[in-house]
């Protein structure tokens, strides 16, 4: 007999309305599948989404950003542009989570034109109808960037007989038996450094074949967005930079417009040199209380939130959550399982206390004295020096929201959890 047809009637129907909805609060549920099923509310995104894609459709090659924390929303806003450009036709976007295509922490220079190289010529191969004679120089194409991409063993044998070597033997008879040159590598440096780096020679040795498998696409396609996710994840901004650079410089010259996700750390210190090397960048800022916490609500309310939330739990979830969706969203989901758990008909002001206090636990966690005195300060001056790298570092893990440029604050929950220890 199946476990549900032993079950009382009340309890599967319980059990199916708590299931309900914990699948559409799930916090780490695809963006695309959370969009198709019906449960973004569109209007809190619509103005940054309609922009960014608004530029690159109407300035083919423009690099723009979207920065902000983790959980803020932003792989939401770019599979909305993406869908936005897509319905416009003669726009082939591309969009690319770079986390679900390689190691961020192995990531450099030539990564992003590799992904982005094997994804055009994939959708290009995919085209219906596609003559064999396209089809087989297309795959000629995608095999030199798929060796590009994953590497090939290749042999380079220099003779000792070459002047340039640098090797000297006085009395090479007595080397008959030996080899007769070595494997080896050379660089020679220049004496003058350009102001900006030249295109490095790795990065460049994609080009070819990518304004070749461009030249097909815009056979079909007039422009080309790729959209790039997961970068946010290199938090300091002087990564980002190292790995986004040589290869950001290479799609401008190709006319290949930019999305991309950067750390919410490029705005702040040294990171704002590198954010002016771009045409827009986005802030998408956690959303504030008041016009702010209709949103928050209205978030909720679109996920059937209030099947087992009352306005006064919604209420406090939308407070704790701090304007950070991710965490509205854990939060909703965490008190539900709570209840559940608790033998709860719905979310009780005891399960929203439980899950805050966890929330603000997790965020207090590995905190050092000095980081627990700096948010202590903030709280009592209202005063934040966000140009230091350990205040940065803050910004970027969420213990510290940035509602204005001198509105900062600390997050809800932490606060909740930090005024109760001692210090």
């Amino acid at each position: 007999m199946a476990l549900s047809q032993s079950l009382p009637g009340g309890q599967v129907q319980r059990r199916d309305k708590f299931r309900k909805y914990m699948r559409a609060f799930n916090p780490t549920a695809r963006a695309q599948d959370v969009i198709e099923a019906g449960l973004v509310f569109e209007d809190l995104h619509r103005s940054v989404y309609l922009n960014l894609a608004g530029r690159a459709d109407l300035e083919p090659g423009s690099q723009q950003l979207l920065v902000g924390g983790i959980g803020s929303g932003k792989t939401t806003e770019l599979v909305l542009a993406s869908r936005w450009l897509r319905e416009q036709g003669n726009v082939l976007p591309l969009y690319i989570d770079i986390t679900s295509e390689t190691d961020l922490s192995g990531l450099n220079s030539g990564s992003l034109l590799a992904s982005f190289g094997i994804h055009l010529a994939i959708r290009l191969l995919e085209s219906p109808g596609l003559p064999k004679d396209s089809a087989d120089r297309l795959n000629a194409l995608y095999g030199k960037i798929k060796e590009y991409a994953y590497g090939k063993v290749e042999s380079v044998w220099v003779s000792y007989d070459d002047e340039d070597s640098g090797q000297e033997y006085d009395d090479r008879d007595d080397y008959d038996d030996a080899p007769r040159g070595h494997y080896t590598t050379r660089t020679i440096p220049g004496k003058l450094q350009p102001p900006l780096p030249a295109l490095l020679r790795d990065v460049r040795g994609i080009r070819e074949p990518l304004e070749r498998l461009l030249t097909a696409a815009r056979e079909v396609h007039k422009d080309i967005v790729v959209i790039f996710d997961g970068l946010d994840r290199l938090l300091a901004a002087d990564k980002f930079s190292a790995v986004a650079y040589q290869d950001f410089r290479l799609f401008r010259s190709l006319d290949v417009s930019v999305l991309a996700a950067a750390p919410i750390s490029i705005l702040y210190g040294a990171g704002r040199s590198i954010s002016e090397q771009f045409d827009r960048v986005q802030h998408l800022a956690v959303i504030a209380g008041g016009h702010g916490r209709g949103f928050l609500q209205s978030v909720l309310s679109k996920r059937g939130g209030y099947e087992l939330l009352s306005p006064t739990e919604a209420d406090s979830i939308c407070e704790y959550s701090g304007g950070v969706l991710r965490d509205l969203i854990s939060l909703a989901r965490d008190a539900a399982e709570e209840a559940y758990v608790s033998g709860h008909a719905s979310i009780t002001p005891s399960d929203v206390d439980k899950v805050v206090r966890q929330l603000g636990t997790s965020y207090l966690r590995g905190l050092g004295p000095t980081a627990v005195q700096t948010l202590r300060d903030l709280e009592k001056s209202k005063s934040f020096q966000v140009d230091m790298p350990t205040n940065i570092e803050l910004l970027v893990t969420r213990r510290v929201l940035e509602y204005t440029s001198t509105d900062f604050r600390v997050h809800p929950a932490l606060l909740s959890v930090l005024s109760k220890t001692k210090g």
